[in-house]
């Protein structure tokens, strides 16, 4: 068994699919560019020497959360891939990107408006160039990245979508109803991305940003998430800054908290089992949200030639950062659904 990473930068220049309609582009594509890793994991030495020639990898897309980059899930993916190419025998492998205004991708200036809708219309172009016009097998977002995966199957369930659907979607911890009151959570968050932006610019070292944070009452952990989101100034030697376009994530936010896909859970696209997982410590669960999903599987839970599935998981020991708090957890609930897809492609 291997595991292989590659780092990849695309700029989506010729696209072999037809992205024409003022519905499904914003902008000049010929300046759109989306920077992600690829992760790979071959079967068993002695599957693939059976087979006549080896087949193409079965592919995984995974979207991350507010103010992260595809890095965060590379782990939980590694070890994805490499359990689902050993039990299905083929190959596997995942797409780990970065979203407009973050990471790599914060600087390849992408157009507003920076909307989940936007951010959608920036992974079906990667999948155009990158997958050949189709889409991968499975789709996986976290947080914010979760709500954008659920907006790509929206999108492409419209016609003259120019891909297919995913057949597996995973929607790691993020309510999929619009959340219409600031609670807790979401002034939690609020608060992290309005202190993003008082911070002054560049930076001396990750040791002042940290210095900053710890005056405001951040914990050890979020100040060293964020300080993993330092990148060296280009314009001033020795100094640092955000990899991250904090204006922009402000707006995807902001959009996060707007957009309502009750309907879509209620009603999947046919050939697509939408997968909601909820962490059992996470605390953005509330009583509506909880009653959308629950009435959403239920209406899915008669077999129906016209639409899809949902389907409800629970992920226990684990708060909001799924992939760091139970990775095994989360890699055993979701591996049953990508055995599922190769099954059905042999």
């Amino acid at each position: 068994m291997s595991v292989a990473v590659a780092t990849a930068r695309r700029r989506l220049l010729h696209l072999p699919c037809s992205l024409q309609g003022a519905a499904w582009l914003h902008g000049s594509a010929a300046h759109e560019t989306l920077f992600f890793e690829e992760v790979h994991a071959a079967p068993p030495a002695a599957t693939t020497a059976a087979a006549a020639s080896p087949p193409a990898p079965r592919t995984v897309c995974v979207l991350h959360g507010l103010l992260g980059t595809g890095r965060n899930l590379r782990g939980v993916m590694q070890d994805l891939c490499r359990q689902a190419a050993e039990a299905s025998g083929q190959p596997w492998r995942a797409l780990l990107l970065d979203l407009r205004c973050h990471g790599r991708s914060a600087r390849s200036g992408l157009p507003p408006p920076h909307t989940l809708s936007a951010a959608a219309h920036d992974v079906v172009r990667l999948w155009c160039h990158q997958l050949g016009g189709r889409a991968p097998d499975v789709l996986v977002g976290h947080s914010m990245g979760g709500k954008t995966a659920l907006e790509i199957v929206r999108q492409l369930a419209q016609p003259g979508a120019p891909t297919g659907q995913p057949q597996q979607v995973w929607v790691l911890d993020a309510r999929p109803n619009a959340v219409h009151h600031m609670d807790r959570p979401t002034q939690e968050v609020q608060n992290v991305l309005a202190t993003v932006k008082s911070v002054q610019l560049p930076l001396a070292s990750r040791q002042a940003l940290y210095e900053q944070l710890a005056a405001k009452g951040f914990s050890t952990a979020l100040q060293q998430w964020l300080g993993s989101s330092l990148l060296a100034d280009p314009q001033h030697k020795g100094r640092l800054v955000w990899t991250f376009d904090v204006h922009g994530a402000q707006s995807m936010f902001d959009d996060y908290l707007r957009q309502d896909f009750s309907q879509l859970l209620r009603s999947p696209p046919r050939g697509v089992t939408l997968h909601i997982l909820r962490a059992l410590r996470s605390d953005r669960w509330d009583p509506e949200t909880m009653g959308v999903v629950r009435q959403a599987v239920a209406a899915t839970a008669q077999p129906a030639a016209v639409r899809g599935s949902t389907r409800y998981h629970e992920l226990p020991d684990a708060g909001h950062w799924v992939h760091t708090d139970n990775p095994k957890g989360l890699v055993q609930l979701m591996l049953p659904s990508l055995v599922e897809v190769a099954a059905a492609a042999a």
